[in-house]
């Protein structure tokens, strides 16, 4: 069996593809995690690494080549990263896609909380980002993520917690557990 959560920042992907690997026992591997790693080996924060990748492809590419070995050479794991559903999809490697949504508003305050930063400054620093990646997602790949359509299932985590969300992929009858430990 082979998830993929895919979302914005603070939407909550993370959060559930964690607590959902736990619950189905099998692995989570995190692109999040994989890119703070790459900005801490450049001593750079995210807005600097992301800055980068503006200017050099080959980073993008460092991260979505580990994401794409994981989904090629592993069963029963748990891919959540932004274009992992996508990278799924264009190289045909069968997979759940998931995509969470939810209103910018409460995923600025979420990462405010996270971040223990100001709502304003997350704001900024959020549309940024956002702006920079389908930006890159469309010149290197292709890709415009705002297209939903290679999703398998759709959920607006805007007022549900992560357990909620756990129990609607798991009673959702386009979900089939396969190979379940």
């Amino acid at each position: 069996m082979k998830l993929t959560f895919s979302s914005l920042p603070g939407a909550g992907s993370s959060t559930v593809a964690r607590l959902l690997a736990k619950k189905l026992r099998i692995k989570h591997v995190d692109a999040g995690e994989i890119w703070d790693k790459m900005a801490k080996e450049r001593k750079i924060d995210l807005m600097g690494l992301t800055t980068l990748a503006e200017k050099d492809k080959s980073i993008d590419l460092e991260l979505d080549k580990k994401m794409l070995g994981y989904a090629k050479d592993e069963n029963d794991l748990i891919l959540e990263g932004r274009l992992c559903g996508w990278q799924c999809y264009k190289n045909k490697i069968p997979a759940f896609k998931i995509w969470l949504k939810c209103h910018f508003d409460v995923r600025a305050k979420r990462l405010a909380a996270r971040e223990k930063k100001a709502l304003l400054e997350i704001f900024k620093e959020t549309k940024k980002r956002e702006e920079s990646e389908a930006k890159r997602y469309k010149n290197y790949y292709d890709i415009d993520i705002n297209d939903l359509s290679i999703y398998d299932l759709i959920i607006d985590s805007s007022k549900m917690t992560p357990g909620e969300i756990v129990g609607c992929i798991l009673k959702n009858p386009k979900f089939k557990i396969t190979n379940h430990k």
